[in-house]
């Protein structure tokens, strides 16, 4: 019995290991799963001042408006608070909220009482929490910092120096919208623009917001984007064309002084949301299906309204290679593909408006089957890294934008002779008629030697000379030397030189050519470029310096040794002066000899 209790707790701690492990590696899979997205995230605090001089400067409540077209029109990525002071915190609304809830709080929005701007910086900083989003803080001022009594001013002063400190800790940059005219003479708000890095846009009222929103939503916060036309007069009609339907999410931002009540829009897509306020309308299509959207707008009053097209997508990408020994290159491919498996380089990006990377070297690609190509080459087993960078497209991709692709270099297999069977009767057939051929050739000898024993004389006039010892390859031919390139950009006419009636050496160099030739370029490594005659007329290249030698399309391997025969040429490429020559070997004409 204690035995079998004995395996049934070691089997139950095997098993409870195993479930373990399963777990760890589950975890560790969902870790290495979840990285980073290539759009960096955004952490913006609007710091509302909601004091009584804000009537003189921004009657109509341009402020409110501003705030939610700005929310509307960014990306989802982007994470919004609110805060709005008076005398107090009368607005205070965290990171992450939603749009629905800052709305209700912005429409309930007066103007009244001071403005105590210390408190005001105070509560919008403790917001942020350490994290890699980018942080700002958004000030809508008329720039005054004043409470009820001089004592408490300087309160509101010592705590707004305070939280700028703590905003520079953490990496918080603080913008100012000032409205009216800049205050000279008492307390303000501009210390915390300067002391964070931000900047102070000003300007002149509350309607001049209307025009501003488009400069601070494009450049300042380089939201991308792609203009795709206007609205103006009582009425108009406006067709956008999508540049696919592969998107998660667009919009479409119409931006101006506009009536937005009478609008009809006209597309298809699963989800459709309007966001409209005085002086905005944002309209999000959710995985759209039409390619065109049609929209009507009319209006009592005339219009002025600018259109512009942002747009989400979710990517993945994979890669695979093929090496060409022939050449040495591997071809590595790449497919970019959203989350239903629809491959974005058939939609926007088959112009290849975007970069590619190689192990962070910027590569020249072409798009060919539905996927980018390059060339990489490769003499051994390598690992690189192939990163993708969107800057500069109309949208937001999200997604891992690197993969690491292994290269393998397959070795050289050498193809085995099939084992051939003997033919014994064959070989015997052979060897009986060699034996046949010694025995004859035995025989004559014999006679032969009897004839000759019988000479008293022999005329030793007939023998032959001793033949001297044979002398090594000549040179051959003609060498025709043609300069394809050079630093200086010199158009040299091609020289040649006889080899046949010139050179007497045993090896000589490219270097000598060159100078033979009377070409001045001064070349490294040419004078470790070594020809010396080979057999059958040819010439015998062996480079061992820094420059690449290229013959039929192949790359000579350094050290090594080529043939060269008549007809054929070799390519010298010396990438430190930027130069390239041809030399072409070629038999003599008989008028050359």
């Amino acid at each position: 019995m204690n035995l079998k209790l004995q395996r049934k707790q070691r089997s139950f701690l095997i098993l409870l290991a195993a479930v373990f492990i399963v777990a760890i590696s589950c975890s560790h899979i969902n870790v290495n799963a979840k990285e980073p997205d290539t759009v960096k995230s955004s952490d913006i605090v609007f710091l509302l001042d909601c004091s009584h001089s804000m009537t003189d400067v921004d009657e109509g409540y341009m402020a409110s408006d501003f705030i939610k077209e700005i929310i509307c029109a960014s990306p989802s990525q982007y994470r919004f608070g609110l805060v709005g002071y008076n005398r107090e915190i009368c607005i205070s609304l965290p990171l992450g909220s939603d749009i629905e809830d800052i709305e209700t709080s912005l429409e309930s929005l007066h103007y009244k009482d001071y403005g105590n701007a210390g408190a005001g910086v105070t509560e919008a900083v403790s917001f942020f929490q350490n994290s890699q989003a980018e942080k700002k803080i958004i000030i809508l001022s008329d720039g005054e910092n004043m409470m009820d009594s001089q004592e408490n001013t300087e309160k509101s002063v010592m705590l707004l120096q305070e939280s700028l400190k703590e905003a520079k800790e953490k990496n918080i940059v603080i913008d100012i919208i000032n409205l009216g005219e800049r205050i000279d003479e008492g307390e303000n708000i501009y210390q915390a623009a300067n002391d964070t890095g931000g900047t102070i846009y000003d300007l002149e009222s509350g309607e001049s917001l209307i025009d501003f929103i488009e400069e601070y939503l494009f450049h300042r916060m380089e939201i991308p984007n792609r203009p795709i036309g206007k609205l103006d007069g009582v009425g108009g009609e406006l067709s956008v064309k999508l540049p696919d339907c592969m998107m998660r999410e667009v919009k479409i931002i119409l931006t101006g002084r506009q009536q937005n009540e009478n609008m009809v829009l006209s597309c298809e897509a699963d989800r459709i949301q309007v966001q409209k306020g005085k002086n905005y309308t944002v309209i999000e299509l959710y995985n759209p299906v039409s390619e065109e959207v049609n929209i009507q707008m009319s209006s009592e009053q005339g219009m002025d309204i600018n259109a512009y097209l942002t747009a989400e997508y979710d990517y993945s990408i994979t890669t695979e290679n093929e090496y060409i020994p022939e050449t040495q290159t591997a071809e590595i491919r790449l497919a970019i593909c959203n989350q239903n498996g629809k491959n974005l380089l058939d939609g926007h990006m088959k112009g290849g408006d975007f970069k590619v990377y190689l192990d962070d070297e910027e590569q020249t690609y072409s798009i060919s089957d539905g996927k980018v190509c390059l060339s990489k080459k490769v003499v051994q087993d390598t690992s690189v890294t192939l990163r993708i960078d969107f800057k500069g497209l109309y949208g937001n991709y999200y997604g891992i934008n690197t993969a690491q692709e292994t290269i393998i270099v397959p070795e050289i297999e050498v193809e085995e002779e099939p084992e051939e069977s003997i033919d014994w009767f064959f070989w015997t057939v052979i060897l009986l008629f060699v034996i046949a051929l010694i025995i004859i050739f035995y025989i004559y000898w014999k006679k032969r030697k009897g004839i000759d024993s019988r000479k008293k004389v022999v005329d030793e006039s007939r023998t032959l000379p001793i033949e001297t010892g044979m002398r090594g390859n000549d040179f051959c031919g003609k060498l025709v030397v043609y300069v394809i390139r050079n630093q200086e950009g010199i158009d040299y006419p091609p020289e040649s030189i006889n080899l046949f009636a010139r050179c007497n050496r045993e090896v000589i160099t490219l270097e000598w050519i060159l100078d033979v030739c009377n070409l001045p370029l001064q070349l490294s490594g040419a004078d470790k470029i070594i020809m010396k005659p080979g057999d059958d007329r040819s010439i015998i290249i062996k480079n061992t310096g820094k420059a690449s030698a290229v013959k039929n399309r192949e790359f000579l391997i350094k050290g090594h040794s080529y043939h060269l025969y008549y007809q054929e040429k070799v390519t010298f490429i010396f990438d430190q002066e930027d130069t390239e020559i041809e030399v072409h070997y070629k038999d003599l004409k008989p008028n050359e000899r």
